[in-house]
């Protein structure tokens, strides 16, 4: 039980970073099906002769070293090349390969779509990596490197990582698992109930999966996800307009399209007519923001060509439409000139964000002026796309080379917003629920007039406890911040139950006897006890004093009648109570049935008739 009061305190100290302080979600690994896990591509790897440490840089440029093949260091410089004489092979095994010397007679090694080896000089080459018809090694080899102090030690830069055989090529082993380096592009969704975040990513090479996801409760890669990257919505749209369709964007009945060339069309109808386009001459058109409350509220992320068989992207353009599409404003204002790839935006509280070269940049629709994001944790990287979650208070950007990171939303910080600390969501409050005031550290906290008990918080999140005994509709909420005090009005229901989930929608559940927490790698097995943390099950009995940590025994128990389901079939709830040495959580504890099916199933809870947040439970038989 300690464990598990410590994991989650760890869990809340995790939800209350500052807002300029991020995290990454997930590894950089891939599982791709391949002889060990992936990563993004690499296009150069050196060996050391002097300490036998392998060097390799990423896509994006930046070096890392390792000496054990499994821990990987970024470096500041680029390493200096040690390689023996090239050598001059009898012929290639095949068309443009690399071809690298060993510190053995006659032994050479190639790499090109394959790694291949010659024992004698380069007359004759045997195929190290061919499985059936692709590579072991998921992709093309860009580099290869000979260790100078064992011929039989090489490895391989890829587009899927960095490959290592310590054999002479007979068997190879991934070197990806700790190495930072994620290819990911866009975000495609954000993790909700049971399902997980998703983001496309730049496919290794043709035909290859580009669609992944991080699931609740995984440790070890992104995996590829049940459906590919949505692309229905582009080929109909490029079909229906004659040209090569960038992005679309829909909200109820209105659809939002951007192309290749800078037009931009707008229709009332879900794509079935289109507007007249805006023509922005010399820009592609890369991201599109609708409003969900009103659709005719838009933003859109240009980035212009330049001139020149070197074009690259450049500056940005931010445009903005309040009425549908008729007209769009130029909002670009001081953005820096530099390239820009995604843009977010919560319309109701006027702060937009925009993905771009430079990193992350903020602005307020009112008066718009950006200011680039220089928070802690965050890569110093190009950011890709930006995404906020549907109530605007965590902001998730994809990093060029990095992965993908989250942080508390900046602009909660001057639109103070107050949610369950258990999922982050808006649902009503219950007696002795916690909850989270996302944007400010604010002190004396009031609820209906009575002193709130104020948990550990941050500069950017206050946690609070609400008294046991609240009953009627609504609860009136004050407190103190920046030495001015606000007060709003929360609805209250007798119980309001949210289970405790991380920002990647893992689940805080532990199984009863040993107290390991479980997630993908140590699922829960049938005919099991678990336990689930939780928030908002409202009064227990007998009756407990808010703020003060329930007992170790004689638990006081919850007095709304619990369920809980899994994939919707009842479960034996054996105790529901408040958890031993905490503050404000609950604990429910249930037996799984005897025979269950393996994999990923979903789990709920429900307190007297209201139903509590749908999380994913690993289990096995």
């Amino acid at each position: 039980m300690r464990f598990l009061l410590l994991t989650a305190l760890a869990l809340l100290a995790t939800a209350g970073n500052s807002p300029a302080q991020w995290r990454r979600l997930g590894n950089a690994a891939v599982d791709l099906q391949l002889s060990g896990l992936a990563t993004g591509p690499m296009d150069r790897v050196q060996f050391r002769s002097a300490d036998g440490r392998l060097f390799a840089r990423a896509g994006a440029g930046q070096w890392y070293s390792t000496t054990d093949f499994k821990a990987w260091k970024l470096e500041s410089t680029e390493p200096v090349a040690e390689a023996l004489p090239a050598p001059i092979p009898d012929r290639l095994p095949e068309a443009a390969a690399l071809v690298r010397a060993t510190s053995a007679r006659g032994v050479l090694y190639a790499a090109g779509q394959h790694v291949w080896r010659s024992e004698d000089g380069g007359r004759s080459w045997t195929n190290l990596t061919q499985w059936r018809q692709s590579s072991l090694l998921g992709a093309a080899a860009a580099d290869l490197a000979v260790s100078p102090n064992d011929p039989t030690s090489l490895a391989v830069a890829t587009g899927t990582g960095i490959w290592r055989s310590a054999d002479g090529g007979l068997t190879w082993s991934s070197c990806n698992a700790e190495l930072p380096h994620l290819p990911v592009r866009r975000i495609l969704s954000l993790p909700r109930g049971s399902q997980g975040t998703r983001v496309s990513f730049l496919a290794p090479q043709p035909g290859a999966a580009a669609a992944f996801e991080w699931q609740p409760g995984e440790r070890t890669a992104w995996r590829p996800a049940a459906e590919p990257a949505p692309n229905a919505a582009l080929l109909a749209a490029s079909r229906r307009l004659g040209a090569v369709v960038t992005v679309v964007q829909s909200q109820g009945d209105w659809s939002y399209a951007g192309s290749a060339d800078g037009r931009l069309w707008t229709s009332l109808n879900r794509g079935a007519d289109w507007s007249v386009p805006a023509f922005n001459p010399g820009a592609a058109v890369e991201s599109i923001a609708v409003d969900e409350r009103d659709p005719r509220r838009a933003l859109v992320v240009l980035s212009r060509q330049a001139a020149g068989p070197d074009a690259v992207r450049t500056p940005a353009v931010v445009l903005r439409t309040l009425n549908g599409g008729l007209y769009w404003d130029d909002i670009t204002s001081n953005l820096p000139e530099t390239a820009a790839f995604g843009v977010t935006a919560d319309f109701a509280a006027n702060a937009v964000y925009v993905a771009a070269l430079g990193g992350v940049y903020q602005a307020d629709l009112t008066a718009p002026s950006w200011t680039r994001l220089a928070g802690g944790g965050l890569p110093a990287s190009p950011v890709l796309d930006v995404r906020l979650d549907a109530a605007g208070n965590q902001l998730f950007a994809a990093v060029y080379g990095f992965g993908l990171y989250t942080a508390i939303a900046p602009h909660r910080g001057r639109e103070l917003r107050v949610v369950h600390a258990a999922d982050y969501t808006a649902r009503p409050a219950s007696p002795g629920a916690l909850l989270s005031i996302l944007g400010a550290q604010v002190s004396d906290v009031l609820a209906d007039g009575r002193p709130a008990s104020i948990l550990p918080s941050s500069a950017a999140e206050t946690h609070v406890q609400l008294p046991y005994d609240l009953a009627g509709p609504g609860v009136a909420l004050s407190f103190l911040a920046a030495n001015q005090r606000i007060s709003l009005g929360l609805p209250l229901q007798p119980s309001s139950p949210a289970i405790f989930v991380d920002p990647d929608g893992s689940p805080l559940v532990l199984d009863a006897e040993s107290g390991v927490l479980l997630d993908a790698q140590n699922p829960a097995r049938a005919a099991s006890t678990v336990q689930f943390l939780l928030s908002g099950l409202g009064r227990v009995s007998p009756d407990w004093p808010a703020g003060q940590p329930a007992p170790l025994e004689n638990l006081p128990r919850v007095v709304a009648d619990v369920k809980a389901y899994l994939d919707g079939a009842p479960l034996e709830v054996l105790r529901a109570t408040l958890a031993p040495g905490y503050i404000g959580f609950y604990l429910v504890e249930v037996r799984l049935p005897s025979l269950v099916n393996r994999g990923p199933a979903e789990f709920h809870v429900q307190a007297g008739n209201v139903l509590s947040n749908r999380v994913r439970l690993h289990v096995e038989p």
